[in-house]
């Protein structure tokens, strides 16, 4: 098994995000906050109509722990909310980790929350996993948010590498045209003209339950032997009531996926002649996929 944070470009591509752990002096800046780690959802994944902002751990009534020190801020116990509003996280506790980095640890079961506002240390017990408010199955949903820069954080880059040796698994590749949906590998010719190309990845969950597809950590396309994109699923923020997902200006969350739920990788103008396609996958644990395709331009 690879470790995601062992190579120069991909340490770049999520610097963003390995910042919030500064004042944890290693990119390891926290442990898991459920045993053992089946993961249900990762960072971007598709659940109850939006993207995941953090990463969902398939458990069945097992201790939710402080995944490091820190000041427990603020709790909610589900059915409480003060304007009396449903509560889509349910029962749930807010842990300040150093100055700027905080965690929320959600869906915990009814009553097992803690109610002290006080210091904790790393391992100490939050509650138990649960379903409580909007999730498929039980466990925990942890999140990460980073208060100076003002987004999520993917918390696969701050917790120790995931102990996983499947890759992902491309299914199919897709040039899209005009409301029409062309597999690639099954139309021999297309005409020239700009595509919508996207993917069907999948990528295997050792877990009882997900909320769907896990999305991937990376996926890269390459054209003609020149990479085009690069997409990181390492940070998110709000920004205008949608969020926007990957490092720099991102991209909103209706732009990352087809209504087929299909991963949209990029746009392409596709020119006259023999175009080869290589597409890249990578999961947070480090496992890495690659296919690659040849289509004809007319």
């Amino acid at each position: 098994m690879a470790d995601r944070r062992g190579s120069g470009p991909r340490i770049a591509a999520a610097a963003a995000a390995i910042a919030a752990a500064s004042a944890f002096g290693a990119a390891s800046a926290l442990d898991w906050p459920v045993f053992p780690q089946r993961i249900a959802s990762t960072f971007g994944s598709p659940a109850a109509g939006r993207l995941v902002t953090g990463v969902h751990l398939a458990s069945e009534g097992g201790l939710v722990k402080s995944s490091g020190d820190g000041e427990l801020s603020f709790h909610l116990e589900e059915g409480r909310h003060p304007a009396g509003l449903p509560t889509p996280l349910g029962s749930l506790v807010v842990v300040e980790h150093g100055k700027d980095l905080a965690a929320v640890y959600a869906h915990l079961a009814p009553g097992t929350a803690s109610t002290y506002l006080d210091s904790v240390q790393s391992g100490a017990i939050l509650g138990r996993a649960g379903s409580s408010g909007w999730v498929e199955g039980s466990g925990a949903l942890f999140e990460v948010f980073d208060r100076r820069e003002g987004h999520w954080v993917n918390p696969l880059l701050l917790l120790p590498p995931l102990a996983d040796d499947k890759p992902p698994i491309i299914r199919s590749l897709a040039l899209s045209r005009a409301g029409t949906v062309n597999i690639v590998g099954t139309a021999s010719r297309l005409p020239q003209g700009s595509y919508i190309l996207s993917a069907d990845i999948a990528d295997p969950a050792d877990s009882p339950w997900a909320t769907g597809p896990l999305a991937p950590y990376q996926i890269r396309l390459a054209v003609d032997g020149v990479e085009l994109t690069r997409k990181v699923f390492d940070v998110a923020r709000g920004s205008g009531g949608e969020l926007l997902f990957f490092s720099g200006e991102g991209l909103p969350s209706s732009a990352l996926r087809t209504p087929e739920g299909r991963w949209i990788v990029a746009e392409l103008l596709l020119p006259r002649g023999r175009i080869s396609l290589e597409l890249r996958v990578e999961d947070a644990a480090g496992n890495r996929r690659s296919s690659a395709w040849t289509v004809i331009v007319e």
